[in-house]
């Protein structure tokens, strides 16, 4: 009986001990438009781990457009912490005709980012307030850690490749039937509105998953392929 409760002990000590595995938050593809014409795709995988202040989510991805004036791949990799899943490190590399990489860190109110290109590197460093949010130019997949953030309100906005944050005010439009594909879905409607660009239309799931973003101002589209599971 003591042995067997000894061994009861130490496997229920490993197993708490023991990291837990990654869950899927959301996953999928979005078909890319511009000026009504399909140009690509977007691939994307966000999980968590762990809870409360120790959990951490990943979101990857690959963007691969044929636009008008070339090529574009990003591949970005985004890792946030938190119960609020506040962005700590964030990475892009730009393939095409205009090759970089953008590597960030995110703490202590500042990003600091190492930009590297065919020419060589450069140092860059300025402000992100709290309860910022990464929103790369072109990855649609992003606007879940916005949706999760507010779907009413002032967020700050740190705008990777272009080495700066602004602030975007949100404003919700309720829900909204919406065609996706053969299905018509009740959405989220979000108006993203960032200060000095162009506002954006976001529709997400009741868990913030993102399903369609619209951005009139620059002919962009994006349409997941198939609605999540």
């Amino acid at each position: 009986m003591k042995r067997s409760a000894l061994l009861t002990a130490l496997l229920s000590s490993a197993l708490a001990g023991a990291p837990l595995a990654a869950q899927t938050v959301d996953r999928g593809t979005f078909r890319v438009s511009v000026e009504g014409r399909e140009v690509g795709t977007e691939e994307f995988s966000i999980t968590q781990s762990g809870s409360g202040a120790v959990a951490v989510t990943l979101a990857t991805g690959r963007v691969d457009l044929r636009l008008p004036d070339g090529s574009l791949q990003l591949t970005p990799r985004l890792r946030a912490q938190g119960v609020g899943s506040d962005p700590v490190q964030y990475q892009v590399d730009v393939s095409g005709d205009a090759p970089r990489r953008v590597v960030g860190t995110i703490g202590g109110g500042r990003v600091s980012a190492k930009i590297v290109t065919a020419a060589g590197e450069q140092l860059r460093e300025y402000v992100a307030s709290a309860g910022a949010v990464v929103l790369d130019e072109g990855v649609a997949h992003h606007y879940y850690f916005l949706a999760t953030r507010t779907h009413a309100g002032r967020v700050p906005v740190i705008v990777p490749r272009e080495n700066r944050q602004v602030m975007a005010t949100v404003s919700s439009r309720g829900e909204e039937a919406v065609q996706i594909g053969d299905r018509s879905v009740r959405l989220f409607h979000l108006l993203v509105q960032p200060q000095g660009g162009a506002e954006a239309n976001v529709w997400v799931d009741d868990l913030n998953r993102v399903i369609k973003v619209e951005i009139p101002g620059r002919r962009y589209l994006a349409v997941r392929t198939e609605l999540p599971q």
